[in-house]
């Protein structure tokens, strides 16, 4: 069997290296907002590259004199859950072992034991911690996620803390106590920016502009963009790279289709070097699309499975029809029965964050998946 070339392209997980396109500008721009201590908000939607930009712009800022902590809340469900990933982050930060003992000694309400190890495979220490006494109460979980947050004073200057899928803190029922306590500490932490992305527009836009919220008008938002030309420029020197050749308006073309997704034009671009393609058209591209689509056939059914018919409908009107979805004729088509019923199948889809709104505007709906999206008007053409 002949060696297999590396694959010159990456999907799934967030990317670096020669699989990241640097974004030079947009990593300027938010630099200087972090250096300055203005916290930031991404806001975009899911499989948009927005984790593997922030990961790739914290670790040029660690190199200039800033450090940083990363988690991620996506599946977080509890107080406890958001404890967990903050104290997760917090160990494997490298190279901060004596600041480590003395932070989590600091814990009031953690007590932890320390135990230091050499890591046989880069002599380096690294240490590991277990707790005297088991937090169970909320109270006491509440005082460490505080005891946590304060304790990032003794990390020297120029901290940057970051929280990806930062709006699923909305999901947790505590009154907005967690969007407080981070306000609080926002304020009160003089060495410690703090930069959030989120990919649920709607819930983001809330936030940030209720007056009501105790985040409101306390971040700045910054849209995070599509890719330009230099994204389709990229992918054809890719190709290149393992001796194939592309036609440029067959990329133009899949990205129009999967909604300029990095995540999926890098997935598709992957199936095609998979399967031999030595030379890449538009047929080519729509061939690896419908394969990748239908290698998620069996979940899209499951899922629809799982909806009402009144959803259902729904989705396949926002699928086909995508904008001014309200009008009385597709309402007939569709077979829902008035404009409420519409806007509550909406409202429920936006709550599976299956479906969020587009902009202010009343009666434009975008798919947190595209691919879904075009399963959806493939299957009922």
């Amino acid at each position: 069997m002949s060696k297999l070339p590396v694959n010159p392209f990456k999907f799934g997980d967030p990317v670096d290296g020669d699989y990241y396109l640097p974004r030079p500008d947009l990593e300027n721009f938010v630099s200087h907002f972090l250096i300055n201590r203005i916290h930031v908000v991404l806001i975009g939607p899911r499989r948009f590259g927005k984790t593997s930009f922030l990961l790739n712009l914290l670790k040029k800022l660690n190199s200039s004199s800033h450090s940083y902590i990363f988690i991620d809340i996506f599946n977080i469900t509890s107080h406890k859950d958001f404890l967990n990933q903050m104290l997760r982050a917090l160990k494997n930060r490298e190279g901060w072992l004596q600041s480590f003992k003395s932070t989590l000694k600091s814990f009031t309400n953690l007590r932890p034991k320390i135990s230091t190890q050499i890591d046989p495979n880069t002599g380096n220490p690294s240490f590991d911690f277990t707790l005297d006494s088991i937090i169970s109460s909320e109270k006491d979980i509440k005082e460490a996620i505080q005891d946590v947050l304060s304790s990032l004073s003794n990390l020297g200057n120029g901290l940057i803390f970051a929280i990806d899928e930062f709006q699923k803190i909305t999901e947790i029922d505590d009154g907005g106590w967690l969007e407080a306590t981070l306000r609080t500490h926002m304020q009160q932490l003089r060495n410690t920016s703090f930069i959030f992305t989120g990919s649920r527009r709607s819930v983001i836009y809330d936030m940030l502009n209720n007056p009501s919220r105790p985040l409101y008008k306390f971040c700045q938002s910054i849209e995070f963009p599509s890719f330009g030309d230099e994204f389709t420029d990229w992918i054809l020197k890719r190709f290149m790279s393992v001796g194939i050749t592309c036609n440029r308006n067959a990329i133009q073309h899949l990205r129009k289709l999967v909604q300029d997704t990095p995540n999926y034009v890098q997935m598709v671009c992957f199936h095609l070097v998979a399967l031999g393609k030595n030379e890449i058209t538009v047929e080519e591209v729509n061939s690896a699309l419908k394969i990748v689509v239908q290698q998620n056939a069996y979940a899209y059914q499951t899922l629809l499975n799982t909806l009402t018919p009144t959803q259902q409908r729904t989705l396949r009107l926002a699928a086909k029809e995508g904008k001014q979805i309200f009008g009385k004729e597709l309402l007939s088509k569709y077979e829902i029965t008035s404009g409420a019923a519409l806007s509550s199948a909406i409202k429920s889809l936006k709550d599976k964050e299956i479906l969020d709104e587009e902009g202010a505007g009343r009666g434009t709906v975008i798919f947190d998946d595209p691919l879904f999206s075009i399963w959806l008007r493939t299957s009922f053409e």
